[in-house]
């Protein structure tokens, strides 16, 4: 287990005593003073933040629950309406899609025989020094789904699994140390996944469902369109018709196909959010969008009918997030014919987001377990329950995980074959034995809170068919536990029992290998090979991993732990049958979620560093690339100083990150995040953070501000020795960053587009002052002097009334004229049909101080724009979209795709090296792809 340091706790505790991973969006990232906070915290008011949906009101106390989650990434593209519907998001489809049929030119990277390819990683490898244990693994993007086939035997295991942002892929060697892997997302319109069920009643293992959306409470939580279904294990997919008018706008969080009839189909719905991006987040869910719930088709899917729902949040416009959170939304969905009269159809189970458990009886639906959230809008953002039926000869044993205002409890009921009043009468659940308690050392303690302040997010229960007594709860860590000494267990990010869940044993490190090699920290799906239920699927924010199907006693190591009393019994419980080995199953599977991607100038077809979704900072060492994650948390943005290549930054979420003087050694990052902290200036989720291209060692940062730094953050020598993450003493002040010029937002360049914060900033390359720079509703400014002393610093500001009111998503400055740049908005024209464009050709007259527009949008259509590029030696514009990446050449007006080979994939930032002809697209989902120009 590696030693945190104070940096180390700011980026992976959130300083709220609340569940923030349900908590939804505000416009500005503020963190109290890093001095208000030790090295070794009160754990009570710290909760792991380890994704990007997290945010803090500005007037947020620890443990109240003014604390809140941003995902502004939705609220920017659609800003200023409060939504972006399924019509909006088809019709952006159609037009990438369309662009394919336009005449390819015969100049183009096409027809010279060029085309994306994938750069990796696909076996990104996680240093000792970014896992928890101190053991090497390899990574992936977030997984949330895993289905088994019925005939997994050790010859032939096949396997599928839901990435969030990375699609359906499939193996059929599942129980192999290193599995190989097919994506197999053929014909549906969507990378993300939130739901997948074989058809019972295909004995073939062919039929296979795919609910599109995913569910989970994160700002990249993408909204999905329908229900797809494939006959031929998952190479070819189609849409089920009637489910787009259900579920558009939804995520499916389950489906569940009739044992005793293949056309009887359930699908539950939950609030998500289409339109997330890179720099920032945000989430409305659009009026029009079809009511969650439980919706029914008996006919195969050619129609579903909404046969139960529960009153869920209603949006409020005036809200900056909407207000809408999860209350309603349905999670889970179970058959059941235990119990029951032969030829009497099986019962649906099925569980809701504030409320509880509920089933099918008599043609109608009843509670059987009330949620401790009440249904109440109070719980909307952290109530959530999740369950597994467990047969038991004709008794039905179920096993609920429950969270309300209140940290986690755990129940079993052991015969729910009985009328619905003995298992709850709507307030409380009297037929159901509580099995967790908040008293350490007892078993119900490790069942208490099991998910930590994550339920939302991360909650899954599992019981293993056949195996009644068994149950697997996940969330994330208990950070409190193996931080910094004294440890009682291992994190507990998955746990077991085989005694119907009286006690738990920890199963997140393995026992055979030295180090262990450990689970992720953030849990979402369970599942087990049906002919060894030992054997565990496990996927999380870093993918996928398997239990040995062995365990072993551990309990030994409590001693060597200095434990005493209560927290030497519950050690000894937790470790006295752990796995004996863990595999990652990552090898081979494209799924990493790239923020943004940067290039050694020097270098740039080998040496390129990116930040990801919760998988780190990566690396690239080798052509063919070789990607190596060398510092963990959250990943955003990142720097490859232009005079000396082994100074690099990186930050995690909001204005934090480390410099590395030693390029890319994983010991020697050095946190300067303590001024931008301090400053309680609003940022957003991923800060904008770039080097200066001509001036070694000057970096800039946005907030409400362009901050700086001269010299790196701080001399090498100061910060190795107090904030490097590892070693340092934290006895300073970590970081030299100032403000330069006046603040971006305020009033100080007038009312209009006020407020929020800087989202992006360029520095023109042709000399040594020129910047421009933008804020997330609409400003923007240049400066012809970014690098003189921080107060004498001058912005103009160009834009006006005629300009989109929308996030401006992108600025590529000509390095051929300081004064000529390409500017990309977010959003869509419907939303401000005044003032429309995607794609703008600016131009500043230094005369005037003013700037003339062209809109070059073109027939791009109307879809967000999320990144550009300009090459300068051709005179072509790239941007990036949801669904690709699309190419206007010089002198033209028709847009076109920048080639071909590039999957259907939401890509968020574009990097160019005209020296080096090459052009990266950091995917949110399928990793990295890089075009040879």
């Amino acid at each position: 287990m590696t030693r945190m340091a104070r940096s180390s706790l700011l980026r992976r505790y959130s300083i709220f005593g609340i569940c923030a991973v349900a908590m939804l969006g505000i416009s500005a990232f503020l963190i109290p003073s890093a001095a208000a906070y030790p090295i070794q915290p009160n754990f009570n008011h710290f909760l792991y933040t380890n994704h990007d949906d997290f945010l803090y009101d500005d007037n947020a106390q620890p443990g109240t629950e003014g604390a809140a989650l941003a995902q502004q990434a939705y609220d920017d593209r659609a800003y200023p309406h409060k939504f972006i519907d399924a019509t909006q998001v088809n019709n952006a489809y159609n037009a990438n899609q369309a662009l394919a049929t336009h005449p390819v030119p015969v100049d183009s990277p096409d027809r010279r025989g060029r085309s994306w390819q994938f750069a990796g990683p696909s076996d990104p490898e996680a240093v000792s020094q970014a896992t928890y244990t101190g053991h090497p693994t390899t990574v992936s993007g977030r997984v949330t789904a895993i289905v088994v086939a019925n005939d997994c035997n050790a010859t032939v295991c096949r396997i599928w699994l839901g990435a969030a942002g990375g699609g359906i892929w499939r193996t059929d060697n599942a129980l192999a140390a290193k599995p190989t892997w097919k994506s197999v997302n053929n014909g549906i319109r969507s990378n993300a996944i939130g739901s997948l069920a074989l058809d019972p009643n295909d004995q073939s293992g062919r039929t296979i469902y795919a609910g599109t959306g995913e569910e989970n409470g994160s700002s990249d939580s993408e909204a999905g369109v329908g229900l797809y279904k494939s006959t031929d294990f998952g190479e070819h997919w189609q849409l089920v018709p009637g489910s787009f008018p259900a579920a558009k706008d939804r995520s499916i969080g389950s489906v569940a196909i009739d044992p005793t009839n293949a056309n009887h189909i359930y699908i539950g719905t939950d609030v998500a959010r289409h339109g997330s991006s890179a720099s920032n987040g945000g989430r409305y869910s659009p009026p029009g969008a079809p009511v969650i719930g439980l919706y029914e088709s008996k006919d195969g899917g050619l129609t579903f009918s909404l046969v139960f729902s529960k009153e869920s949040d209603v949006v409020n416009p005036n809200s900056p997030n909407g207000s809408d959170f999860f209350r309603g939304g349905v999670s889970k969905i179970q058959f059941s014919s235990t119990g029951l009269p032969a030829g009497v159809a099986p019962q649906v189970y099925f569980s809701v987001f504030d409320y509880g458990v509920y089933r099918s009886a008599n043609g109608s639906f009843e509670q059987i377990f009330a949620s401790a959230g009440g249904g109440t809008v109070a719980n909307s953002l952290s109530a959530r329950t999740e369950f597994s039926l467990a047969p038991m000869g004709q008794k039905l044993r179920i096993y609920v995980g429950d969270t309300g205002a209140s940290p986690a409890d755990f129940y079993r009921v052991d015969n729910a074959n009985v009328p619905a009043a003995t298992l709850t009468n709507g307030t409380s659940n009297p037929g159901w034995i509580k099995l967790s308690n908040p008293v350490p050392g007892t078993p119900g303690f490790a069942s208490y809170d099991y998910c930590s302040g994550q339920c939302s997010y991360d909650m899954p229960v599992a019981s293993p068919p056949g195996r009644p007594d068994d149950v697997w709860i996940g969330g994330q860590f208990q950070y409190g536990e193996i931080t910094p000494t004294g440890a009682p267990s291992n994190g507990r990010a998955v746990q077991r029992s085989t005694n119907a869940g009286a006690s738990f044993t920890d199963m997140t490190n393995d026992n055979t290998q030295s180090p262990p090699l450990g689970m992720h920290p953030d849990q979402h799906a369970i599942a087990f090979d049906p002919n060894n239920p030992d054997i565990a699927f496990l996927g999380s924010d870093g993918g996928l991993v398997r239990t040995s199907g062995q365990f072993a006693d551990a309990s030994s190591e409590c001693a060597s732990r200095g434990l005493t009393g209560a927290n030497l019994i519950d050690c000894q419980m937790w470790l006295k049958a752990i796995p004996t080995r863990i595999f990652s199953l990552n090898n081979g599977l494209g799924t990493i979620q790239f923020q943004s991607l940067t290039i050694n100038p020097q270098d740039p077809k080998h040496d390129v560093i990116g930040g990801t979704q919760d998988n780190g900072t990566f690396n690239t060492t080798s052509d063919p690339m070789t990607w190596t994650q060398n510092v963990g948390g959250d990943g955003g943005q990142s720097v490859i100083d232009a005079g000396n290549p082994n100074i690099r930054m990186h930050t995690y979420y909001g204005p934090q990150g480390d410099v590395n003087f030693k390029k890319n050694d994983p010991s020697g990052w050095d946190w300067w995040g303590d001024p931008l902290i301090t400053s309680n200036e609003a940022a957003s989720f991923y800060v904008p953070l770039i080097g200066d291209p001509k001036i070694s060692q000057t970096m800039f940062v946005g907030m409400e501000h362009v901050w700086r730094t001269q010299d790196s953050g701080g001399p090498q020598a100061y910060l190795d020795k107090h904030c490097n993450e590892y070693t340092g003493d934290f006895t300073v002040t970590c970081g030299d960053w100032v403000p330069i010029g006046n603040n971006l937002v305020n009033s100080t360049y007038g009312t209009d587009k006020s407020g929020s914060y800087v989202v992006a900033i360029t520095r023109a390359p042709s000399d040594n002052q020129t910047m421009w720079t933008a804020t997330r509703r609409g400003r923007l400014f240049i400066s012809l002097n970014a690098n003189d002393a921080a107060s004498a610093v001058a912005f103009t500001r160009l834009d006006t009334s005629a300009q989109p009111t929308r996030f401006i998503s992108g600025i590529a400055v000509d390095p051929k004229d300081k004064y000529h740049a390409y500017v990309t908005y977010s959003g869509y024209n419907a939303y401000t049909p005044t003032t429309t464009g995607h794609v703008f050709d600016v131009h500043y007259n230094p005369t005037t101080k003013t700037a003339t527009w062209k809109d070059i949008s073109y027939d791009l259509g109307d879809q967000p724009i999320t990144g550009v590029a300009y090459d300068s030696v051709t005179g072509d514009l790239y941007v990036a979209t949801d669904f690709g990446v699309g190419r206007l050449k010089s002198g033209h007006n028709h847009w076109r795709p920048a080639a071909n080979g590039l999957p259907i994939v939401a890509v968020y930032s574009l990097t160019i090296s005209d020296s080096g002809r090459v052009l990266y697209a950091a995917t949110h989902g399928r990793g990295a792809w890089r075009l040879d120009l």
